[in-house]
């Protein structure tokens, strides 16, 4: 079993140095204040502003524009024609403000939200989670942030959870504190596997716990909610049977595929075939060549519908095992802290892709009905 390292006071306060420094500029807008030039870029005042694939998407959903139209609109008349019904649809509603999310270190729009949306500043969560943290005894295990302004806090108590019958799945509890622009602030149980020092969290944890603002009530509420937490050791509730759940249930290729997405959206130069030690979906697809069918063909249901040969289990762990201990990558610790939290939601989904999967199939070599029946049902006869 691996030893767990926390970081140190020094560690701690350099870190969240970095992290007050870590500021997200907003900008309420109407939709009349600027005009979208292509998909890439927008003009207010005459200046153009570089936005990402990301914010892109979010202004067409702000704008009720369907994605799958869109593609099919901008392959017929290229972006510049999209932009152009863009600006058509944005006629009828100018006044409609949105709030723009840009990166001051690249000035570039990261994020497109409905106006009003409530910010805390770093610093102020900072302070937030220092108190909790001090109060409960928690040890801090990783901290950073991401390239949409969000911040994170990693944190385990002296508390272990077992799962009945698993000697290595031994965890260590605590909570995750997340500061972003979309969510403001969020608070959920996290989970730390002992064995290989794996860490996740996830929003779907029912103890999940969100503010917009500190004011009084909202914070005697959550001091309540700590407390609970706290009374059931900062175990999720659920999280046992979930996790012996993923440990008897096939994944997907389409589960694999989005744990190979999530973890190759924060670096670039992240390689695909060193990926494969972590989540092995080439292998798991050149089984089904054998078979003479091509993966690369298969709908988006017939990879929900199609098992990988290792258990949803082993993919959470695979996503885990690289955010926690990989070293060979730059890897941003808020982009760590992400996959962590993308691992936890594939963990606690309501319904893995292949429970629905029946085993046997008593018609594989015959037909329920024989010819005069067929008839009888068409009324053929």
């Amino acid at each position: 079993m691996k030893t767990l390292t926390t970081l140190s006071q020094d560690v701690f306060n350099s870190k969240a140095s970095e992290m007050t420094q870590q500021k997200m500029l907003r900008k309420e807008i109407s939709l009349s204040e600027f005009k979208v030039i292509d998909n890439t870029h927008i003009d207010i005042d005459g200046v153009s502003i570089e936005m990402n694939d990301k914010a892109y998407k979010e202004l067409l959903f702000r704008l009720r524009l369907p994605r799958a139209f869109t593609k099919r609109w901008a392959a017929q008349f290229g972006n510049q024609g999209l932009a152009k019904l863009i600006e058509v649809m944005k006629a009828d509603r100018m006044d409609k403000i949105l709030t723009l999310i840009v990166d001051p270190s690249t000035r570039q729009i990261v994020d497109v939200l409905p106006a009003g949306y409530a910010s805390i500043s770093n610093e102020a969560f900072v302070n937030f989670a220092s108190r909790y943290i001090d109060q409960y005894g928690l040890d801090v295990t990783n901290m950073g942030h991401d390239s949409n302004g969000g911040v994170s806090i990693d944190c385990v108590s002296n508390k272990l959870m077992t799962i009945p019958g698993f000697d290595n799945e031994v965890f260590k509890t605590g909570v995750q504190f997340r500061n972003t622009p979309r969510h403001g602030v969020e608070v959920s149980p996290y989970l730390n596997r002992l064995w290989c020092t794996n860490g996740c969290s996830a929003r779907e944890f029912s103890e999940n716990f969100k503010l917009n603002s500190f004011d009084e009530g909202k914070i005697q509420k959550f001091n309540e909610h700590m407390i609970n937490m706290a009374s059931n050791n900062f175990q999720p509730m659920g999280a046992v049977d979930q996790i012996k759940k993923a440990m008897e249930t096939d994944a997907s290729l389409a589960e694999m595929q989005r744990a190979m997405n999530s973890i190759m959206r924060g670096d670039k130069s992240i390689n695909f075939d060193y990926l494969q030690r972590y989540i092995p979906i080439e292998r798991s697809k050149r089984e089904y060549d054998k078979l003479g069918a091509d993966t690369s063909q298969f709908t988006k249901a017939q990879m929900k519908n199609a098992k990988s040969g290792v258990t949803v289990w082993d993919v959470v762990n695979g996503m885990t095992n690289f955010a926690s201990n990989e070293t060979r990558f730059k890897i941003k610790d808020g982009d760590r802290s992400r996959i962590m939290l993308d691992a936890g939601s594939m963990l606690m989904k309501k319904e893995y892709d292949t429970e629905v999967y029946v085993p046997v199939d008593p018609f594989a070599n015959r037909q329920l009905l024989n010819e005069d029946e067929v008839a009888r049902m068409r009324g053929d006869q």
